[in-house]
């Protein structure tokens, strides 16, 4: 399959994986956008790292959501889901996945920040098994879609990132998820919630000079984004139209992220893809709004533990003669 073919078999299953759960749970549309989310997160995640890995990481996700929404009511039990998440990231990091996984931390963070549960996922068992089995699904059909890359086809090959630098980067990314998950639990910030603690999963990186860039990166495409979804809700009110460029920036985002375009540039495309999808329901200024304040609070807290980490990286890249650290 050519590289131009493979693109858009990508996007249309992306696009797929993320509408089929609003088309056959028409009747329970919390339940269905956290299924499609997660949907997209599997397409991307086999697509990285194989057949294998992608049912893995539906059987975990599935059993993240599961007890996320049983036990929904204790901020402890959502504290522990959100950590044990940024630690499943945080050791795919030395394989090199961890972009790729993004979506699925968003999603569990989604899910833990705002119970999705609605009949006939109306239980933390049949919400966790409906993840987990949708998961499944997902990543047998995006399994053919993965780039076949053998020896000698001039692409380079990334070697593992050490355990050491693995192990760093996941205690950064665990204590930061902690403390914004607690934020938002405790004070029951509900859906505003969800975008503190998927904060962390993005700005912060394995290489603590990664995380400078890309929360500067992030912080461009962020406000760029906003005003893309401002102007275009005052514009186009809350129609139908309006969807149908949230769901045309997804698209674009989508390619980004494949094409591997400058990131200020996907985040920038993905920012009113999201405020737009998510705020059906809501008026999208307040989404707007309330995302920005919960972004905000969720850069600054990871900046100030890459901020707290930075010293031990530089010893560390100093003690085994390396620059990057």
């Amino acid at each position: 399959m050519s590289s131009k073919a493979r693109l858009f078999a990508i996007i249309a299953l992306a696009l797929a994986a993320l509408i089929a759960p609003n088309l056959v749970l028409s009747e329970a549309p919390a339940a269905a956008g956290m299924l499609g989310l997660g949907g997209l997160g599997f397409v991307l995640a086999t697509l990285a790292a194989g057949l294998r890995i992608g049912v893995l990481a539906a059987l975990l996700v599935g059993a993240a959501s599961g007890i996320a929404v049983a036990g929904s009511a204790v901020v402890a039990i959502g504290v522990l889901v959100m950590v044990a998440t940024a630690i499943g990231l945080g050791v795919s990091a030395r394989w090199h996945w961890n972009r790729a996984f993004i979506a699925l931390p968003i999603t569990v963070a989604f899910i833990v920040a705002e119970d999705p549960r609605q009949d006939p996922l109306a239980s933390g068992f049949a919400f966790g098994a409906a993840m987990a089995g949708y998961g499944l699904v997902v990543a047998v059909i995006s399994s053919p879609l993965r780039p076949r890359k053998r020896i000698g086809d001039g692409e380079p090959v990334s070697d593992p990132a050490s355990w050491s630098r693995t192990w760093g980067y996941t205690t950064v990314l665990a204590v930061t998820t902690a403390a914004t998950s607690a934020i938002a639990l405790t004070f029951d910030w509900g859906h505003t919630g969800g975008w503190l603690m998927m904060t962390p999963f993005i700005v912060i990186q394995p290489y603590i000079q990664d995380g400078w860039r890309k929360a500067f990166s992030r912080t461009l495409g962020t406000v760029g984004g906003f005003l893309i979804a401002y102007l275009l809700g005052e514009l186009l009110g809350s129609g139908d139209l309006l969807t149908v460029f949230g769901v045309a920036f997804g698209v674009l985002a989508v390619t980004a992220m494949v094409e591997r375009w400058p990131y200020a540039v996907y985040a920038t495309l993905l920012t009113p893809a999201i405020v737009i999808l998510e705020s059906i329901g809501r008026p999208i200024q307040t989404t707007d709004n309330n995302r920005l304040v919960a972004t905000v609070l969720g850069v600054a807290l990871a900046l100030l533990a890459m901020a707290v980490a930075t010293p031990l990286y530089r010893f560390q890249a100093r003690r085994y003669g390396l620059d990057h650290y």
